[in-house]
């Protein structure tokens, strides 16, 4: 092939990848590099704003928030419940809570909301449904039954499905045997009228939140959150932009985005906001939750802390840890390590959510 002058050769052309690193490398325009708390307080409240944005929070409109109670299971150590709660119209959230056996009339309990990640199944593996198809299997690969953990250490959990997975997967995924979730198909249909499928997600969790602090079972003061894989993807944006969730885990999810979403570009579709990175990385997300308590849980071996690992963690981590210090809270950040890959661990997760929730 012959070029004109001044055209490069066939080494001289960039590959779609190299070009997007190009325009990552000039992004992250809200990066976190304040050093006061007053600083961090005006620079979380700009962030925040335009977080939501990008979401496309402006999309939503209120509406009556029904609430449907459709069955009940006695269970060992607690009561599982199922609803149905509306978030817009025409939209309905369907969540299992999980109520401790041990809860006295009149007594409100701290709360946690248990996002489910990309299993076989959705919120039945969260709440160890057990007699549902495939939840034995997610929870002995992924242990992903923490909604239940939470509810026998005290708490009460809530166990939702993300909108594209479970009940709400779309139509065709619903037909057949096989389960998939649906989030590329949310993104296609959402990203044209400004939304995207994680936003959609962490509203209905902000409508979520709204139910718990009417419930009279629940201390609306101590609500926490937390998630595997794509459930901390979801608590993670969460905590980010609702300030009444007051201690967080993200799970499986917590790592650079160039490594992990823009080289390995192969993941779910609902990891992929529009303009994200061109704003934020994830340790800036994470800063947006500073000074409230947020545990990092990193399994060694898993495949999506990206080419250079643990690294590509921990250098999002010293990001994050500056909002913190810069608040004066250093301690309310942790991070915990586990030798496996990709799944719950939790060992440092729970004696974390005590002491601080």
């Amino acid at each position: 092939m012959v070029f004109n002058e001044g055209i490069p050769n066939d080494n001289g052309f960039l590959t779609s990848l190299e070009q997007m690193k190009l325009v990552f490398s000039k992004g992250c325009r809200q990066r976190f590099t304040k050093t006061t708390n007053a600083e961090l307080i005006e620079w979380q409240q700009e962030s925040r704003k335009l977080l939501k944005d990008l979401l496309g929070f402006k999309t939503f409109e209120p509406c009556d928030n029904k609430l449907f109670e459709l069955e009940t299971e006695n269970c060992d150590g607690y009561t599982r419940i199922k609803y149905v709660l509306q978030t817009e119209e025409h939209v309905y959230l369907p969540f299992f809570a999980l109520i401790p056996a041990d809860i006295k009339p009149g007594e409100k309990r701290p709360s946690v909301i248990c996002p489910q990640g990309h299993f076989a199944r959705a919120k039945e593996s969260v709440a160890a449904v057990r007699h549902e198809e495939n939840v034995e299997k997610d929870m002995r690969e992924f242990h992903t039954h923490h909604g239940e953990d939470f509810a026998k250490l005290g708490y009460i959990a809530f166990c939702p499905d993300a909108r594209g997975f479970g009940e709400r997967a779309e139509k065709a995924a619903q037909e057949g045997d096989k389960w998939k979730c649906t989030c590329a198909n949310l993104n296609r249909m959402g990203i044209p009228l400004g939304r995207c499928a994680v936003g959609m997600s962490v509203w209905d969790l902000v409508k979520l939140c709204d139910y718990i602090e009417t419930r009279p079972d629940c201390d609306p003061d101590r609500i926490g959150c937390g998630g595997l894989s794509g459930g901390g993807m979801q608590t993670l944006y969460f905590a980010a932009v609702d300030t009444r969730i007051k201690c967080a885990c993200t799970s499986g999810y917590f790592y650079g985005a160039l490594e992990s979403l823009l080289e390995m570009n192969v993941n779910c579709d609902c990891n992929y906001i529009p303009g994200m990175w061109t704003h934020f990385d994830m340790c800036d997300i994470a800063a947006l939750i500073a000074p409230r308590p947020l545990i990092v849980e990193t399994g060694l071996r898993d495949d999506l802390n990206g080419r250079s690992g643990l690294e590509n963690v921990t250098s999002q981590l010293a990001v994050t840890q500056k909002a913190y210090d810069a608040a004066m809270q250093g301690d309310n950040l942790a991070h915990t390590t586990f030798d496996a890959g990709h799944k719950w661990d939790g060992t440092d997760v729970y004696p974390f959510f005590k002491k601080h929730l």
